[in-house]
């Protein structure tokens, strides 16, 4: 049984484990809302299972703290941060996240909100609060809405697979129908990390990508597949000119051996094809080898 309460210099700590995957997005339409937890996105993407990994350990503590390490380097993690004091509340408690970070930040792979949502399911195990797995989702998605991390990749994270985000935000506003893939990615970061406000603070960008975007997901809903998301992706990042010169270079250099899109947003490919396609990506930068995640976030 799980002591209540800790006494004298040795208190015990308690610890919890988990696993949130990477997600990638090939196309989305953003939807603003007052309320966190209804703001976010449609779109249509996919989980990797590469990730975020995340050990939480956490003891009663006059004094509530909350201290995050990046792969071994203490590191300010605002999404992470906020999603742990959602859940904690007024709670006293000493707390050290430890995240094994397995792709790059800042370039389409999910890590925030991979982040924060491992992290308050780690934190949920450790403290044994009783939350429910939609409120704990609603929790981080809101962590990296509020951060400016994300809109779309916490709901698709809690679930695997390819996703078609139908409504937009988390429980119970946002729906995700969830396909099921067995198939190796490739993801390649091309260049440096994607600053996402430069594009979101753009009003006509923004028009361009609800234009466009409305148009691949009525596409997508009528015949959904595996493929279609590649090609509808790319389709998507050239005619709003999100796909820098290097993204579009890279994309259409797979043409030949694969399919091939661009992560949104990061300066970034995501690809599918055999070993001279992985030769390809290979010579536009770092490739990461991994396959779909179909199980999504999990207590570990």
């Amino acid at each position: 049984s799980r002591p209540r309460g800790f006494g004298g210099p040795c208190f015990m700590a308690f610890q919890g484990e988990a696993f949130a995957p990477g997600h990638v997005t090939a196309f989305f339409v953003g939807y603003d809302d007052p309320d966190p937890v209804k703001k976010g996105s449609r779109g249509v993407g996919l989980c990797t299972t590469l990730g975020v990994h995340t050990i939480v350990r956490a003891r009663e503590s006059r004094t509530a703290s909350i201290e995050v390490f990046l792969n071994d380097e203490r590191a300010r993690a605002l999404t992470t941060e906020r999603a742990a004091k959602l859940l904690l509340g007024d709670g006293g408690y000493e707390v050290k996240i430890l995240h094994t970070v397995q792709l790059p930040i800042s370039q389409g792979f999910g890590m925030s909100g991979a982040g924060a949502l491992s992290t308050v399911l780690a934190l949920n195990e450790a403290l044994d609060l009783g939350t429910s797995r939609d409120e704990i989702v609603a929790i981080a998605h809101r962590a990296d809405v509020e951060s400016g991390t994300g809109l779309g990749d916490v709901m698709p994270q809690a679930t695997g697979g390819m996703d078609l985000r139908v409504r937009p935000g988390a429980s119970p506003h946002g729906l995700v129908r969830r396909f099921t893939v067995d198939s190796e990615i490739f993801l390649c970061s091309v260049g440096p990390p994607f600053v996402k406000g430069t594009v979101l603070a753009n009003p006509k960008m923004l028009e361009t990508i609800r234009t466009v975007g409305l148009r691949c997901l009525e596409a997508f809903e009528k015949s959904p597949s595996f493929e279609a998301m590649f090609d509808l992706g790319r389709t998507f990042a050239f005619e709003t000119g999100l796909a820098s010169a290097k993204v579009r270079e890279c994309v259409e250099a797979m043409r030949a051996y694969g399919r091939a899109s661009m992560s949104m947003l990061g300066h970034s490919v995501f690809a599918v094809g055999g070993e001279i396609a992985l030769t390809v990506l290979r010579s536009y930068g770092t490739v990461y080898r991994c396959r779909v995640d179909n199980e999504g976030a999990r207590v570990v």
